[in-house]
């Protein structure tokens, strides 16, 4: 796995606690029960797998497998990124929306086996992370 995810390459937290007020990567994920969008990245246990918890409930916690769709049983997790290639730095656009398959403190790997450089942005709205082409 080498070193777990604390801070990325700017120094801006992305592993936090599930707070309201919670910053850090969110992720889509499946309790159990059914698919959350609220999820947040608490721990990193492996080199593809993560300890989520729902923003607001921090005591609550599913050990999650990266999965490549959308999570359909419990204990997968999707964490996207936008590829900001010729769309300029910041811009959300879903066409650009990547699957991310590893994430380390500075590359994050698609399923495809590209990879990017990556940070931590934040529109006012969410954080999400920005990733461009190596």
């Amino acid at each position: 796995m080498g070193r777990p995810l604390k801070t990325d390459r700017n120094g801006v937290d992305v592993i936090n606690t599930p707070l309201l007020t919670a910053t850090g990567i969110t992720v889509r994920f499946h309790d159990g029960t059914s698919l959350r969008s609220d999820g947040i990245i608490i721990k990193q246990v492996g080199g593809k797998r993560y300890r989520i918890a729902r923003i607001g409930t921090p005591t609550v916690t599913t050990a999650c497998t990266l999965v490549s769709g959308t999570p359909a049983a419990e204990g997968e997790v999707s964490i996207r990124g936008y590829n900001t290639a010729g769309v300029g730095q910041g811009a959300q656009v879903t066409a650009n929306l990547v699957s991310i398959a590893k994430l380390t403190k500075r590359v994050a790997t698609d399923y495809s086996g590209n990879r990017y450089t990556w940070l931590l942005e934040n529109d006012s709205s969410a954080d999400y992370i920005s990733m461009t082409p190596l």
